[in-house]
């Protein structure tokens, strides 16, 4: 072990090519995710995004060597986080339906920025730790995710359907399931059949209820063409 911290505590041109190479290749294992979901953001974003922070870490500390200890090395790691909040918010964008989408993409280029700074800093041990802890967060917890936002008491669907079908729904929603009805909100995008109202409804079950059950009861009413959970 006191190799490697004597290895990875030299500024060589053999210590700092493999930090380089491992913020590549573990900001590129952490894209994979966020590409096979088709987003963005993927494999090269999040490998840039570590060897870039890795890179500018590595000057920073360079420039404090020469300087012999006068240079603010925490200066280039401090900027380097704030300026990723900004390429981390350029992913995060808001549907014609209210549905916030990104906010996971973001976090993932602020970590992985986070990690390289890491091993920029000649810290392999805690960015190898960090980067198994997310991809636990990204492959495993999506499904403690899905699985605790499917079972909550309250949800929001959105609806289109036919005028005349607006009165079934209600019926099924506060009378045959007993529902509370929080909220409901009609809105002015183009539906998928010319002539159909959309609707935005937001329920209060009582009880924890598997949501795609109540989307299946919505979709089986006549007049109904489209329904869907909101996120």
């Amino acid at each position: 072990m006191n190799g490697i911290s004597d290895f990875f505590g030299e500024l060589t041109i053999w210590s700092v090519g493999v930090r380089l190479i491992m913020a590549t290749l573990l900001g590129s294992f952490v894209g994979v995710e966020r590409a096979n979901k088709r987003y963005a953001a993927g494999i090269r974003t999040f490998a840039l995004v570590c060897l870039g922070s890795a890179l500018a870490t590595i000057t920073g500390l360079y420039f404090a060597s020469m300087s012999e200890g006068a240079a603010d090395i925490s200066r280039i790691p401090s900027q380097l986080l704030c300026g990723i909040g900004f390429l981390g918010a350029g992913t995060i964008i808001v549907t014609d339906r209210r549905q916030i989408k990104g906010l996971t993409t973001a976090a993932g280029l602020w970590v992985t920025a986070a990690m390289g700074i890491a091993i920029g800093a000649g810290l392999p041990g805690p960015a190898l730790i960090c980067f198994v802890l997310v991809i636990i967060t990204n492959y495993y917890m999506h499904y403690m995710t899905r699985y605790v936002e499917n079972h909550t008491r309250t949800m929001e669907f959105y609806v289109e359907l036919e005028r005349s079908a607006v009165t079934e729904l209600l019926d099924l929603i506060k009378d045959k399931c007993g529902y509370k009805i929080e909220s409901m909100e009609r809105r002015n995008e183009a539906p998928i059949v010319e002539g159909d109202i959309i609707l935005r409804i937001e329920i209060d079950m009582g009880r924890r209820i598997k949501h795609s059950l109540i989307i299946n009861d919505v979709m089986e009413l006549d007049g109904v063409h489209y329904a869907e959970e909101i996120a």
